[in-house]
């Protein structure tokens, strides 16, 4: 009998990209100030602010502390 899996990373990778929206509305007013924060065209902030992409990890890494809490408190 095998265990279930506590973390499936596969489901992860697919909801990241709404995890890091969630945290972008929480966090900045608007995408201008999203593409401002890290240095990305405002295309790019606004594909993130309505979850339709991600960002790659060392833009995640920019994020710092404050995302790493921000998915904490998410559990």
């Amino acid at each position: 009998m095998s265990l279930p899996k506590v973390f499936d990373p596969r489901a992860f990778r697919a909801r990241f990209a709404f995890y890091w929206s969630d945290f972008l509305r929480a966090n900045y007013r608007n995408p201008e100030a999203v593409a401002h924060a890290f240095g990305v065209t405002f295309q790019t902030a606004l594909n993130w602010w309505n979850g339709a992409n991600r960002p790659s990890g060392d833009v995640v890494a920019l994020a710092g502390r404050s995302f790493t809490d921000f998915m904490e408190a998410r559990q």
